[in-house]
C-alpha cells in the first residue's frame, strides 16, 4: 500500500476518511477514481492544504458555507467552484473517522438497517457508512443548496468599460487639497 507526502483533492476524488497506519499516525485513506491509498496527512490538512493552493482555507471555506446556510453543524464546504468539487462530512469534522464525500460522486443510498447507509458511489464503488440514511440525506442536500446558492452568487452581469477619448491628469501636491485634476 503506498503511502504519499502531499495530496490534492481532485475531480476524481471520491472520499477522504481518517485512517491510523501501522505506526498508529492518523493518516488519510483517499478514493481516487478506482485507486485506494493513503496520505501522510490528516483529512483535514489535506482539505485545508488544498484550499489553500486556491486562495482560501478551511475555516474561511466553513465560514462562508454557515453565511450561506445558517449556523448548521457538519456544515458541507466548497473545494472549486469551477471543477465542481464540493464535499459533505458524515461527523464531526473533528472527528478521526469522518467521512468526506464529492457530491459529484455520490450516486444513490439505500438503508441497511436503522442506523447503517450504504452508499453507491462513481466507478462502481459502495461504501456503508454508521449513519440513517435519512441524516446521510440532509447532508447531502445541504451540500446542494450551498453549490446551488454559491453558484447563482457568481453569477453576476457583465460589465463593460469603455476608455474615453482623453483621460485626466492627476498630480499630487503639498498641503491640505494635495490633488491637482486637469483635463
Amino acid at each position: 500500500m503506498s503511502l504519499l507526502d502531499d495530496y490534492r483533492i481532485n475531480q476524481e476524488t471520491v472520499l477522504l476518511t481518517g485512517e491510523y497506519n501501522e505506526y498508529g499516525k492518523l493518516c488519510t485513506r483517499v478514493i481516487e477514481a478506482e485507486k485506494t491509498f493513503l496520505v501522510n496527512m490528516r483529512p483535514i490538512e489535506v482539505i485545508n492544504k488544498t484550499l489553500l493552493g486556491l486562495g482560501s482555507d478551511f475555516h474561511a471555506g466553513r465560514k462562508s458555507a454557515r453565511e450561506i446556510l445558517g449556523d448548521i453543524k457538519m456544515c458541507p464546504i466548497k473545494i472549486n467552484c469551477t471543477l465542481g468539487i464540493w464535499l459533505f462530512p458524515t461527523k464531526s469534522y473533528n472527528d478521526d473517522f469522518c467521512i468526506w464525500f464529492s457530491l459529484e460522486h455520490v450516486q444513490k443510498t439505500k438503508p441497511i438497517g436503522i442506523r447503517k447507509t450504504e452508499v453507491y458511489l462513481s466507478y462502481n464503488h459502495t461504501f456503508t457508512v454508521n449513519i440513517k440514511q435519512s441524516t446521510f440525506n440532509d447532508r447531502k442536500q445541504k451540500a446542494k443548496d450551498l453549490r446551488e446558492e454559491m453558484l447563482k452568487n457568481s453569477k453576476g452581469v457583465l460589465t463593460f468599460y469603455v476608455e474615453p477619448a482623453k483621460g485626466l491628469v492627476i498630480c499630487e501636491g503639498e498641503g491640505i487639497n494635495r490633488y491637482q485634476i486637469r483635463k
